[in-house]
């Protein structure tokens, strides 16, 4: 595009890409059109088209050079000639980290292409379930509390661990729940971050008068700290959160756990409908969504 200056008095010239802020657009889940499978594929040769004429997120996940080399292998070299069924492989690809949306795509709102790699495919996903359904296998690997409480229990975690580790289990496993045997998988602990850092005293009640006493202000602190040590950190990782603990401890810095951990919901996006996520992450009505998240989505 041109990069001269607009005469005075003329409409602004477009700029080639965006050096403004991104500005993420709701997404509009609640209408026909969300779900219209026309409408859809539509949208997504539009932004497969911007994205093979850019091609700045090549480095990024797979999404992109499954894109990219399905364009290359037509005869005209062009998105119209992919095959339908490679944008569903595309969309297969992308586990929604938003890399692109953040850092690296200059045709992100406000920019007038409006492209919003991560929502496409988020809405991809959602259209495929609500027409295919969800399988058992998808359910139980997004049921991270569930599973974690399970494989938590004494003896059990040593169990799944072995069974993890072991050659049949990683067989059985791809068979049963589609966890390539060759992926890393985390181990689980009995032991968690919550009884280990109860154990190493470095829990204290927030708000007594003992521990505001001890806790030690800074110029941009209040020499408190609330550690959210994630369903992750806790059952899987709980060293993580056992170092971060001594390390506030050694520097001064009250640690106190906020009360309880619940699933983000970031396992359920990848191939759950919004409908089915919204309500994760509320805690202010025990796990059912509260006035305000209904008022919101």
């Amino acid at each position: 595009m041109s990069t001269t200056p607009p005469r005075s008095g003329s409409a602004p010239a477009r700029r080639e890409g965006s050096v403004e802020a991104p500005t993420r657009h709701p997404i509009e889940w609640r209408t026909a059109e969300f779900y219209d499978r026309g409408a859809l594929e539509k949208e997504l040769e539009r932004v497969f088209d911007i994205c093979h004429g850019c091609r700045r997120c090549f480095s990024l996940c797979n999404a992109f050079p499954t894109l990219f080399d399905a364009v290359d292998a037509t005869p005209q070299g062009e998105v119209a000639g992919v095959d339908r069924k490679v944008f569903w492989e595309v969309v297969d690809h992308c586990y929604l980290c938003d890399m692109c949306f953040m850092t690296k795509c200059p045709y992100v709102p406000p920019h007038p292409w409006n492209v919003d790699f991560p929502h496409l495919m988020l809405r991809a996903k959602a259209l495929r379930v609500r027409s295919e359904g969800l399988k058992l296998a998808e359910r139980v690997l997004a049921a991270t509390d569930a599973v974690g409480q399970l494989a938590g229990i004494p003896v059990v975690a040593e169990v799944v661990n072995a069974v993890n580790a072991s050659t049949a289990g990683r067989v059985l496993l791809e068979k049963t729940l589609g966890v390539d045997r060759t992926a890393p998988i985390p181990e689980y602990h009995a032991r968690n971050a919550r009884k280990r850092l109860a154990a190493l005293g470095t829990v204290q009640p927030a708000g007594g008068a003992e521990a505001a006493d001890s806790a030690r202000p800074t110029a941009d602190t209040t020499g408190r700290v609330a550690l959210f040590i994630t369903c992750y950190g806790n059952r899987n990782a709980p060293e993580l959160d056992e170092d971060l603990a001594a390390v506030f401890k050694h520097n001064g810095i009250e640690v106190a756990l906020l009360p309880q951990e619940r699933c983000c919901g970031m396992p359920r996006p990848s191939g759950w409908p919004p409908s089915m996520t919204s309500s994760t992450t509320c805690r202010r009505s025990r796990g059912r969504r509260c006035r305000s998240c209904r008022k919101s989505t």
